[in-house]
């Protein structure tokens, strides 16, 4: 747990996740008319979905290390996940939600080695 937390942690801060971020916050077709066809928004879909699985990876990954079936890790990755993406200061979020993940697994390796 304590190395992918450190890792996850890092991953927030890296110019990757913030494209990503930036891409799942985007609007498709906010700046001009997109066509109304089936094709168009598949692969509008499509990019959009990928782009926001990219960005929400790294906390999934937390998510199943501790567990999927623990309803508190459930609700709080879920939030982390929404605030980065709805919130106006999203990258910021982001930066705070790995400072955090960071703290957490140098705490863990701490505690292993018997420090903490």
């Amino acid at each position: 747990m304590s190395q992918v937390a450190g890792v996850v942690g890092a991953l927030q801060f890296t110019a990757w996740k913030a494209h990503h971020l930036a891409c799942c916050r985007e609007v498709p077709g906010r700046d001009r008319r997109l066509p109304a066809d089936a094709g168009t928004a598949r692969r509008l879909g499509l990019r959009l979905g990928l782009h926001c699985g990219y960005c929400c990876a790294g906390l999934i990954a937390i998510l199943l290390v501790i567990g999927v079936m623990d309803l508190r890790a459930m609700a709080v990755v879920a939030a982390a996940i929404t605030v980065e993406r709805l919130a106006p200061a999203g990258e910021r979020v982001a930066r705070a939600t790995g400072a955090v993940a960071v703290g957490a697994g140098l705490f863990l390796i701490a505690r292993a080695a018997g420090l903490g």
